[in-house]
């Protein structure tokens, strides 16, 4: 059963790929999915696929599997942005304790000052990390038979 579950994923997931479209699919859904906002980045990646005739559930998927590292580096990407851009206040964690008890719209504008801040940092971050992950993965794509051999015609290696 395992294995019958296992094919089927890959050939949903290379079907008809080359390692190119295959390295461009994860490297963009990857990057895209580490974005800085708690929405969007699905919405993103559907539209990167369709605009670029992209794999749709590869890059959704590398998108979710990206979910952590979006979470992890959601710190540092404000940290890079308050540092990048200093211009008005940065967000801390006593400011913002000390601001949910008297002023919630203005933590509102605090944190919408944050975002974009962090989602510049990110931008400057995006294009060459989703470079270098692409390249990494087309060498890797491009060493393995299966999808070589297989690429055109959308045949997973089993069959």
């Amino acid at each position: 059963m395992r294995g019958r579950i296992g094919g089927l994923l890959k050939r949903i997931f290379v079907q008809g790929t080359s390692p190119h479209e295959l390295a461009l699919t994860l490297a963009l859904g990857i990057v895209v999915g580490c974005l800085p906002l708690v929405w969007g980045s699905t919405l993103i990646c559907a539209l990167l696929a369709l605009r670029l005739g992209l794999n749709q559930p590869g890059i959704q998927a590398a998108n979710y599997l990206a979910y952590p590292l979006q979470i992890a580096l959601f710190v540092p990407f404000y940290r890079m942005g308050a540092t990048i851009f200093p211009w008005g206040p940065s967000v801390s964690a006593q400011l913002l304790a000390q601001g949910l008890k008297r002023d919630v719209g203005g933590n509102v504008a605090l944190l919408a000052v944050s975002i974009v801040k962090a989602v510049a940092a990110w931008l400057l971050v995006a294009p060459p990390v989703a470079l270098l992950l692409y390249v990494v993965l087309r060498v890797a794509f491009s060493r393995t038979p299966a999808l070589n051999r297989d690429a055109g015609t959308g045949l997973a290696a089993s069959e």
